[in-house]
């Protein structure tokens, strides 16, 4: 049953990329100049591509982390959500950052520490676009993206 779903979830994002669909009643960003200056390779432009499955209050932890593991770990997004809360962490900075609409946060975003100035002049209720390195999940808490730049 397990693999049922993960295959049927995995089905789901198959039929969304190849159809080009969307939640959002926007068409898809394009790759900022930001991720070709950086140099690094951008899988996903939209939090709609990981969120259909990651805020569906029925997708269980395992397929979360299971998909977080074959499709996002290790690579880098450019997704946009709003602000939480912004922490000073002595050489850097994290936000928390709002993506599903019945959350309050569920990703930790660490700021590279080039972006300290613009970083620590965010405000909770802000729209931020970044790029980061999608790293981590942990159940019930949320995922961690790293290496963050802010595109907007």
């Amino acid at each position: 049953m397990k693999f049922a779903k993960i295959g049927m979830i995995l089905l789901l994002m198959a039929v969304l990329v190849v159809s080009g669909c969307s939640d959002s009643k926007e068409s898809p960003e394009e790759v900022s100049e930001i991720a070709e200056d950086l140099g690094v390779d951008v899988i996903s432009t939209s939090f709609d591509d990981f969120g259909v499955v990651y805020c569906d209050p029925e997708t269980s932890q395992d397929e979360i982390v299971a998909l977080i593991d074959e499709e996002y770990k290790g690579n880098f997004v450019q997704w946009t959500g709003t602000i939480y809360a912004v922490t000073d962490n002595g050489k850097s900075y994290t936000a928390q950052v709002q993506h599903c609409p019945d959350s309050l946060s569920d990703a930790a975003v660490t700021f590279k520490p080039d972006q300290n100035e613009a970083a620590s002049n965010l405000i909770k209720g802000q729209d931020i676009t970044y790029i980061g390195r999608l790293t981590r999940y942990q159940k019930g808490v949320g995922f961690w993206v790293e290496e963050v730049s802010i595109v907007s």
